[in-house]
């Protein structure tokens, strides 16, 4: 058998307009973090701030800094406009909305800003420092300046999230970003403001109370540039409302144009206009298509098999061809996001989106094939062939389905999916319709409640046992084929769903690694990592074990103590546990284990 890869998270470079609109994009998050930790020294005083702003202007207020931070502005206002009018469907996810939105608003704040900074330097040759600068914002204009800060900064952070998540180390180091992201424009935003107030008091007490007085220099600030303020902020509306008709005469001219027909992998048949994308094919008709990074050729979530019509798809962009290079993926594999319909196209997804996005109702989508990160459970019966060689053929049947009938029955209250029966063993799977962290909990928990309820089997069946049932249990984590193989005997009814892969052999290698390592059941690394758990939980004994073409040794966890694993996942996920706990309906198992039911608050 092939490994199966977790090829999901492949990163692409995009193609080169992406690359300008980014790099542009970070060139300014640059200078407006260095901004705001500026205003933060308000705090300070307002000569700390002043010493940080000539720091800042020895890099850009030069020919060199001012050419690389105002050319890249023009760059990516231009590139994201143009990026706007090319946009063929408004179905599109809300964190995007979010983001043009807030893009389309900076340009009426950010003129009157640089109207009052480098306007008053260029147009009437006045220095503006921060006093005269806090002194213009303080009362009458804090709260369009706030607004300005936050709408940057909002802005800002949303490209790098959905440009940084595609990388391995960032699901780590998310947090301790989070904290920055909200900690940098605090401080930026309270500084200023508390600069500007304490200058305000000092000057108003200077003039016996009242407002301060208004210099010559400042005077004729507001009476030259008022008018430069409101040409600008008019040119920004305008742009922006003829970015917005031009999209809707776009909209109205793909709706009455000549259709081309997209047929999917379940059975479902839209009609499209020429020019889109296959992902804003599948987003204008509400179809569920993974797409990580946005669309913009980073990852390969997107990807689709062509069955037909790929002659009708434009050809591989330069980012497309490099990113599908990696992945050694044959010509008949686009990326949604950059292969444009020219003609009629049959297609299939393959990486399933989360169960969180809506799929068509008529859809089978895990019944012809998707790769999934999902948790693959087995179990055994430990020394079931002594027992079977004692019992007549009716007694072996009778155990095994009254075992399996309790096993059976926590493993789908825990949300998992019986693949398969195989003599004293079964198979299931979990995060068929969950995330891996959900998929990952519940499998540990089916665990535990599989060995209480193989407990409380045993006590019915004494009179059929020599000695107690015992059951082995493998829990993986991993990437995994899913789909249906093989028909029902009378060649009608789809058969069920079942997982091909790596993850599979894995969670078998647990399983029957529970022989070896004296325990009953074996949690990889992996699984324990999604869960939550903490790397040294002392529920277990940790080690390595080696798997048949597999080259890396796994991370395992020999569970020594059930009652302190249970312990742990209901610590770390207080909120499940206690949802667990409330419902009722499910029989009690030996032991006062309270049973699994289907988790309403995590969905």
């Amino acid at each position: 058998m092939q490994p199966i890869a977790d090829r999901s998270g492949l990163t692409g470079k995009g193609s080169v307009v992406q690359r300008l609109r980014l790099w542009s994009g970070l060139v300014l998050m640059a200078y407006v973090t260095w901004h705001y930790l500026n205003h933060a020294l308000g705090h300070v005083s307002l000569e700390a701030m002043e010493a940080m702003l000539d720091a800042q202007e020895i890099i850009t207020g030069n020919l060199i800094g001012i050419a690389v931070l105002y050319g890249a502005l023009a760059t990516h206002v231009v590139l994201a406009l143009g990026k706007l009018i090319n946009m063929r469907t408004w179905r599109r996810p809300a964190w995007e909305w979010t983001q043009i939105a807030l893009g389309l608003a900076i340009p009426w704040f950010l003129f009157s800003h640089l109207t009052y900074t480098r306007g008053a330097e260029s147009l009437l040759g006045i220095d503006m420092d921060y006093e005269r600068e806090l002194g213009l914002l303080w009362p009458g204009a804090w709260v369009q300046q706030s607004a300005l800060l936050l709408i940057v900064w909002i802005h800002g952070c949303i490209g790098i999230h959905f440009w940084l998540r595609l990388r391995p180390w960032y699901l780590s180091l998310a947090p301790y970003l989070a904290g920055l992201a909200v900690f940098v424009p605090s401080l930026g935003l309270t500084g200023w403001i508390v600069a500007a107030r304490r200058q305000y008091e000092m000057l108003s007490a200077q003039a016996g109370g009242g407002a301060p007085p208004i210099d010559e220099t400042t005077a004729q600030i507001l009476y030259y540039l008022p008018r430069v303020e409101d040409a600008g902020q008019n040119v920004a509306i305008a742009a922006a409302l003829g970015v917005v008709a031009v999209m809707a005469l776009r909209w109205f001219q793909m709706r009455y144009r000549a259709k081309a027909r997209i047929t999917y992998g379940d059975g479902t048949i839209v009609n499209s206009a020429p020019g889109r994308t296959l992902l804003e094919v599948s987003r204008a008709n509400g179809i569920a298509h993974m797409s990580v990074c946005g669309g913009r050729a980073r990852c390969s979530t997107c990807r689709t098999l062509i069955v037909a019509g790929n002659d009708n798809l434009t050809t591989p962009t330069e980012a497309e061809a490099h990113l599908l290079g990696k992945l050694s993926a044959g010509s008949d594999v686009r990326l949604a996001c950059q292969a444009r319909v020219r003609g009629d196209v049959s297609l299939r997804l393959l990486i399933q989106p989360q169960a969180s996005v809506n799929a068509p109702r008529n859809a089978d989508p895990l019944g012809w094939g998707v790769e999934r990160e999902i948790a693959v459970l087995f179990l055994d019966i430990r020394g079931f062939s002594k027992i079977s060689e004692k019992s007549l053929p009716y007694d072996v049947v009778f155990i095994l389905n009254s075992l399996f009938g309790e096993v059976g029955s926590e493993i789908e209250k825990a949300n998992g999916y019986i693949d398969k029966f195989m003599g004293d063993g079964l198979m299931a799977l979990f995060g068929l319709n969950s995330t891996p962290q959900e998929a990952s909990r519940d499998a540990i928990r089916a665990a535990i409640a599989a060995q209480r309820a193989t407990t409380s089997a045993s006590r019915m069946l004494t009179q059929h046992l020599n000695e107690p049932l015992r059951v082995g249990i493998g829990v993986h984590t991993g990437m995994a084929v899913i789909g249906r193989i093989g028909r029902t005997a009378d060649q009608t009814q789809p058969s069920r769903l079942t997982a091909i892969g790596d993850s599979v052999n894995i969670a078998a290698r647990l399983e029957s690694a529970t022989k070896e390592l004296a325990c009953s059941i074996v949690l990889s690394g992996r699984t324990l990592e999604l869960a939550g758990l903490p790397s040294d939980t002392a529920a277990g004994e940790h080690s390595t074990i080696t798997v048949h073409n597999i080259s890396q040794p796994v991370d395992v966890l020999a569970v020594r103590d059930i009652e302190r694993l249970e312990e742990q996942m209901n610590l770390t996920h207080p909120q499940a546990a206690q949802a667990l706990r409330s419902r009722s309906g499910f029989r009690e198992l030996a032991g006062g284990f309270a049973t699994l039911g289907k988790k309403t608050g995590q969905r």
